[in-house]
């Protein structure tokens, strides 16, 4: 932990005090590519989230994410990209990507390293400016386990106007660890392997996102991933995860409609739980609609003021297998309505308001407040 502390206010010195000498330095010997551009770029994140319940319980103060990302070209067909995750106030650190791109043509290239899943519209592009909550939706923490990084290759491209694709081949997720609490979370590998964790690209998966865009302000996607998540354990059956997953998106005179539905299925799951007692369901459901308006468009104004509404569902449990009950704690509904403040593009001013019911009988209401920024 000492050395997370260390490695944090190295850098926030290096960039606070006064005019830094090290970024003095680093402009002066920024090399250009070929095409005249800077070969090393700097961009980052950032969003603090203070959590209030209605009734009860604490309210919670947190730095959650500060993300600083670097990215250099070797030339103007090989590039490096970066990104490491401070969260918590610099308490823990992630890894999120760390990947070279060899750029062929439009329709096709190629990519190594530990990459974002493309999975969903919100995991490879998470930054908390681009949507309206200040939390991430449900569906896209328990169902999607946003953010989701594995090491791996691929392809990448655009073969037609408005068409995009990405297909990988990636480690794949950890059985033992995946739960009816918060889905495969838990069986990320994220990249890392070592001593401690040998096993962790015995199974490998494919996954895959098409991505089309017909007209102005009208996105679609489709999602799929699959792959074996045994890793050694030597489970019965051989059991394999399957994730298929559809989104949409309208924009059009301010008003932005958003619409998501992903489902799990684990095969061989009654497998996992005679191993490890884990209550892993056959398949895991969610799905979410949300309705924005940018008053902002409509005045035709420098910031933003965009009301939201969002209606989602989250069911890890949503068919077991013969001899598991299910957790109704897990299978919620979330309603989601509050304003983000836009002042600038690139920084976000957030309140809302969530009412979380479980079928087991549960019905909690919290307010949020956030502050976001990307540059």
């Amino acid at each position: 932990m000492h050395k997370i502390w260390i490695a944090a206010l190295f850098i926030m010195g290096t960039t606070w005090i006064g005019l830094p000498v090290w970024a003095m330095e680093m402009e002066m010997e920024v090399e250009e590519s070929e095409s005249g551009s800077a070969k090393l770029h700097m961009h980052g994140y950032g969003e603090l989230h203070y959590n209030v319940p209605k009734d009860g319980g604490n309210s919670n103060m947190d730095l959650h994410r500060m993300v600083w990302g670097l990215s250099y070209e070797f030339n103007d067909r090989i590039s490096l990209h970066t990104e490491v995750d401070f969260e918590h106030s610099a308490q823990e650190m992630e890894l999120e990507f760390a990947h070279i791109d060899f750029l062929i043509t439009p329709a096709i290239n190629m990519r190594a390293g530990l990459m974002l899943m493309p999975v969903g519209p919100l995991n490879e592009y998470h930054e908390p400016t681009l949507f309206y909550s200040v939390e991430r939706p449900t569906v896209q923490k328990v169902i999607i386990p946003t953010t989701w990084q594995e090491g791996g290759a691929g392809l990448f491209g655009s073969p037609i106007e408005g068409l995009r694709y990405r297909v990988y081949v990636v480690a794949g997720l950890a059985g033992e660890k995946i739960r009816a609490k918060d889905g495969i979370r838990a069986g990320r590998g994220k990249g890392a392997g070592g001593e401690n964790k040998p096993q962790t690209g015995e199974d490998l998966a494919i996954v895959a996102r098409l991505e089309y865009s017909p007209i102005s302000g009208l996105d679609l996607g489709a999602s799929y991933y699959n792959g074996k998540v045994d890793q050694l354990n030597n489970i019965a059956g051989d059991p394999s995860v399957a994730i298929m997953e559809g989104d949409v998106r309208v924009r059009i005179s301010g008003i932005d409609f958003r619409a998501l539905y992903a489902k799990v299925d684990i095969d061989d799951a009654n497998q996992i739980n005679a191993a490890f007692s884990n209550n892993v369901a056959e398949e895991m459901v969610g799905w979410y609609v949300e309705l924005a308006y940018h008053l902002g468009q409509a005045l035709q104004t420098d910031w933003d003021l965009v009301p939201f509404y969002r209606m989602e569902e989250a069911n890890t449990q949503d068919v077991v297998p013969a001899g598991v009950t299910a957790e109704l704690q897990y299978n919620q509904k979330i309603s989601t309505y509050g304003l983000a403040f836009f002042p600038h593009p690139q920084v976000a001013l957030k309140v809302d308001f969530q009412n979380i019911e479980d079928d087991a009988g549960g019905d909690a209401d919290q307010y949020n407040l956030g502050m976001a920024y990307m540059f």
